[in-house]
């Protein structure tokens, strides 16, 4: 096999450019694990607390503002009972907020497993790059270095030596 280079130089440069884009993808490749990361948080940890607490506030609130509606219902003022609408309002509100919440909680369940599925599809898709940024590109560099060196070598090698008995041809017409 026969190689034609003409400068050593473009070989380092690449080999430079390379370390970088290693330097480079590890980070985005770091940036999107603690993302992945913030994300399981956040759908396993922090909503499935949130919408808990809200829940039992709602469900506190169901409680609190049918006794006010039963209430109402009971009490009598001159001969007549109340209408109670304010109370009968407030407490279909405070049912569809608890639904609310309820179907929060099983939405939350859903997309943990959503997100367990599609992180582990995500990981095997990054499992290429993290093989290319641990081997790969270290076998690359080490390569290039390789043949850096060895055309370095090369180069001395073939650089014509100058002989200091032999004339040159500043000597030649310049008599002494």
């Amino acid at each position: 096999m026969a190689a034609n280079v003409r400068d050593i130089d473009a070989i380092r440069q690449f080999r430079v450019k390379l370390l970088q884009f290693a330097e480079e993808l590890e980070g985005a490749l770091q940036s999107m694990h603690l993302e992945l990361q913030r994300a399981f948080e956040w759908i396993e940890d922090d909503r499935p607390r949130y919408w808990s607490n809200q829940a039992r506030r709602a469900y506190d609130m169901v409680a609190s503002t049918r006794t006010a509606y039963q209430n109402c219902r009971m009490r009598t003022v001159a001969g007549h009972r109340s209408a109670c609408i304010e109370e009968k309002v407030a407490h279909e509100k405070a049912q569809r907020r608890l639904e609310h919440c309820q179907e929060q909680i099983a939405q939350v369940r859903r997309w943990s497993i959503k997100i367990r599925h599609d992180a582990d599809e995500f990981r095997g898709r990054m499992a290429s790059l993290r093989r290319l940024l641990d081997a790969e590109i270290p076998q690359a560099l080490a390569q290039l270095a390789n043949t850096i060196t060895i055309l370095e070598n090369y180069a001395e090698i073939n650089r014509p030596q100058s002989d200091p008995d032999k004339p040159t041809d500043a000597d030649r017409t310049h008599p002494a």
